[in-house]
């Protein structure tokens, strides 16, 4: 279609979109052609021109505008924050607030299901113990969330001993947790964390993390995996990020009610993807003692450069 049909087309369709609307709230409508005194210019006014495309020039100003308000941000943040640092139990208490927040925006708001211990995920023909490595063993386990919801992984559960530590191990969004056990190729060994950290005596439980696999939605836009549910959810109140993170808290949940009497230490490690769960679960839940980010630690002004499930709305505001 040429420009000039098509906006031909777009009065046509606007005319009766006026119209239908006054027929629908019982106005009487006088449709008629415009008069050019009505486009006379009022007082103190002109008429603006621009060379170039007009929506060009509406894209680069918002561009300006937003990135304006990413640097006025850094002076407005410290309204957010009164720390109190007389006491560990103080400064706890003096950013209960924000803790809040960050979580209410990253869409952690659902009550989360208790449960005894994950679940084992076995058939006819796959057992749930999966591999034995040196000194523990790994399982193919599942645990409730929130609602219906389920995390799906692996456990990787000291033999013989006592775990030295809990951990949640998270990987990159394009990584299995096979790889990260070491059970399947694709990553190198020096990186494989939770295979690590379990032969060093630790309990590691490794949820798998939604991929950027792309894929065509209704016949029509590729979008990847993480995309599609971050746009669904946002429309929710929700978060791609926040539903991941429930599954991480659900496993620290499960931590702590098992461990009461023995108080071992709970730890959250990520890469890439999982760097970014790991960072968020440490600021949110108090009740996790150490948090190692890989590959996602850094400033968020530069986040509108990146994948778009990574958008938080309002994060920059406060934190």
């Amino acid at each position: 279609m040429r420009n000039a049909d098509l906006k031909q087309s777009v009065a046509n369709i606007t005319t009766w979109a006026v119209l239908a609307s006054c027929l629908m709230l019982g106005f009487n409508c006088d449709v008629r052609a415009a008069d050019p005194a009505d486009h006379a210019p009022l007082a103190g006014t002109k008429a603006l021109k621009l060379d170039g495309d007009i929506a060009s020039h509406l894209v680069s100003g918002v561009d300006r505008f937003l990135l304006r308000e990413i640097d006025r941000s850094v002076k407005r943040r410290s309204r957010h924050w009164q720390r109190m640092q007389a006491s560990p139990a103080a400064y706890e208490k003096s950013i209960a607030a924000n803790r809040q927040r960050l979580a209410h925006i990253t869409g952690v708001r659902d009550p989360r299901v208790a449960f005894t211990a994950p679940q084992l995920v076995a058939t006819t023909e796959q057992a749930g113990l999966v591999a034995r490595g040196d000194g523990y063993d790994v399982y193919a386990v599942r645990w409730p969330s929130i609602g219906d919801m389920h995390a799906e992984g692996l456990l990787l559960q000291p033999r013989e001993t006592a775990p030295l530590a809990n951990v949640v191990a998270i990987p990159d969004a394009g990584q299995s947790p096979e790889q990260l056990a070491g059970l399947v190729p694709g990553i190198d060994p020096a990186w494989q964390f939770a295979r690590r950290l379990a032969a060093s005596g630790c309990r590691v439980l490794v949820p798998t993390v939604i991929s950027r696999k792309q894929q065509k939605r209704n016949g029509r836009a590729n979008l990847t995996h993480r995309e599609y549910l971050y746009r669904s959810a946002f429309e929710l109140g929700r978060h791609l990020i926040g539903y991941e993170l429930q599954k991480v808290l659900a496993a620290v949940d499960w931590f702590k009610q098992g461990d009461k009497q023995q108080q071992k230490p709970v730890g959250v490690i990520g890469y890439g993807e999982g760097g970014l769960l790991a960072m968020f679960a440490g600021a949110i839940d108090p009740r996790i003692d150490a948090v190692c980010c890989s590959g996602s630690f850094g400033t968020r002004h530069g986040s509108w450069h990146e994948p778009l499930d990574r958008n938080v709305f309002g994060l920059l505001d406060q934190f």
